[in-house]
């Protein structure tokens, strides 16, 4: 098999994994979890700045930054490396697949 061989369904966007794999599996409402979020920077960023940006990435209308993904560490224990790439994986499929780079 051909490492170079390029995926061909859609990678999952981390946002989604977040959702099914964290969230629902632990029981955690979209709110409760910004809440813990809020907590991880030190009360710095609004429970309800959160929740948009959890709403956001959860739905896919927001790229998963490494600011995120570092609090994502916090309260998760995760790695920041594991959303970071979940989210390069997608960046790169989307690129070898959008207009733009069929003609660079």
């Amino acid at each position: 098999e051909n490492l170079k061989e390029k995926i061909e369904r859609r990678p999952s966007h981390p946002g989604e994994i977040l959702k099914n794999i964290w969230l629902d599996e632990l029981n955690y409402t979209q709110s409760g979890f910004a809440a813990l979020l809020s907590e991880a920077t030190g009360g710095k960023v609004k429970v309800s700045t959160m929740q948009t940006k959890l709403s956001e990435i959860i739905n896919g209308k927001r790229a998963m930054s490494a600011d995120f993904a570092v609090l994502l560490e916090r309260v998760l224990n995760t790695s920041p490396r594991m959303w970071m790439n979940l989210q390069i994986n997608l960046d790169i499929w989307e690129a070898e697949r959008s207009e733009l780079s069929s003609n660079i």
